[in-house]
């Protein structure tokens, strides 16, 4: 089966954006895929979309439907019930229009990425964004909320080509469902742990599988479930980050033209990343020029970090990274001031740093707001790194 990003699209808003012409004279509709699919759900499609290319897909046999919808003026991805009513709706748009958080949570976490797509949610709950990314050879479906946090993500193959009226094409099929959405044989997959969010997408070979984030005995955990209630992996999301210290062979690009500028003739004697939660924070690079050794510290950008000496009697050993537990408090200006602006009454849950030896390289804030938890991550000036929905 074909893949596709699973949208839904509020009448009202999708209306909006498609051109009276449009709307007024019916012209060349055309659908796909409709086998197996209700009439009700064909019929709410074509009287929204009247002159729209479609093609369909199926996320939830009997229960739940995709329409994959482009017009002259728009493009749109439509999850509609049996029953042919809209049930979530996201709107192509211009990567320039995401919130400013979003494109800080991409460029720290998929450094260099390819950005394929772009769309809104305009209705359904909760209302946020969605992106269709490359990084590296993987494509990615990554789902924020209103505020910009991160909600999940998923990987597939992309829906269409880069280009055309903006920034790519639709992505794999997927949509966010509840508890009572999920049918009985992953519920019962799921007794003993706490329900926090979902996901339905549609694999390679066309099957549903449900992307389940949940806890149990105070352990988040990252689940897929296939339709019969298997469990095909199983991912636990560490209390604290996880820092680790991968060897390299071969260096970034940035840091070896560094180090042809500044170490003409260097060789490398050994290097390694230094990573917290798998995403870089720091590179240790110690290479020899003629009979001298010199050491050299990188951030996660490939800067480098001043006041290493040339030597090894100079330069510090591999740093030691600790987490340490802080109350509000101890939070930076800049990190209060981040929150109160951006997540209007928050409150403090708790909140820790990771270290250096002695230098803060991040702090990890855990908030509420309303009934919505969040992680919320700067680093050790206080700058904003990214937010994730708990």
């Amino acid at each position: 089966m074909k893949k596709f990003i699973l949208f839904a699209f509020a009448s009202t808003a999708i209306l909006a954006s498609c051109s009276k012409d449009d709307a007024l004279e019916p012209q060349n509709f055309q659908a796909t895929n409709t086998a197996n699919v209700p009439l009700a759900v064909q019929t709410t499609i074509k009287q929204t979309y009247p002159s729209a290319q479609v093609a369909y897909s199926v996320i939830q046999p009997n229960a739940l439907y995709v329409a994959d919808v482009s017009t002259s003026t728009t493009e749109a991805q439509v999850v509609i019930t049996s029953k042919g009513s809209i049930r979530e709706a996201f709107a192509k748009i211009d990567s320039t229009a995401l919130p400013a958080s979003v494109l800080t949570y991409l460029s720290t976490n998929f450094p260099g990425y390819d950005l394929l797509h772009a769309s809104q949610k305009t209705t359904g709950s909760p209302v946020g964004y969605r992106v269709e990314l490359k990084y590296n050879t993987q494509f990615y479906s990554v789902l924020f909320d209103d505020k910009g946090a991160f909600i999940s993500q998923t990987t597939g193959i992309p829906g269409g080509p880069k280009g055309g009226r903006g920034n790519g094409s639709h992505g794999p099929a997927v949509t966010s469902l509840t508890l009572t959405d999920l049918p009985a044989a992953v519920q019962t997959t799921l007794n003993g742990y706490t329900f926090k969010r979902a996901m339905a997408k549609i694999d390679a070979a066309g099957a549903t599988i449900y992307h389940i984030h949940a806890e149990k005995e105070g352990i988040a955990y990252d689940l897929d479930i296939d339709a019969s209630g298997n469990i095909l992996s199983s991912k636990v999301e560490a209390a604290k980050p996880e820092i680790s210290k991968t060897d390299l062979s071969t260096l970034p690009a940035a840091i070896v033209t560094y180090l042809n500028t500044n170490a003409a003739g260097w060789t490398l004697k050994n290097a390694v990343s230094i990573s917290a939660d798998n995403v870089i924070i720091h590179y240790h690079v110690v290479v020899s020029v003629g009979t001298s050794v010199q050491t050299y510290m990188f951030d996660k950008d490939f800067n480098v970090v001043q006041n290493a000496g040339k030597g090894p009697k100079d330069n510090p050993g591999l740093p030691n990274f600790t987490v340490t537990e802080i109350t509000q408090a101890q939070l930076p200006a800049a990190v209060s001031t981040y929150l109160t602006t951006n997540y209007a009454g928050w409150v403090f849950t708790k909140a820790r740093t990771v270290s250096a030896d002695t230098s803060i390289k991040e702090y990890e804030v855990f908030i509420t707001v309303g009934d919505k938890s969040y992680k919320v991550e700067f680093d050790g000036n206080g700058v904003f790194l990214g937010a994730k929905l708990k």
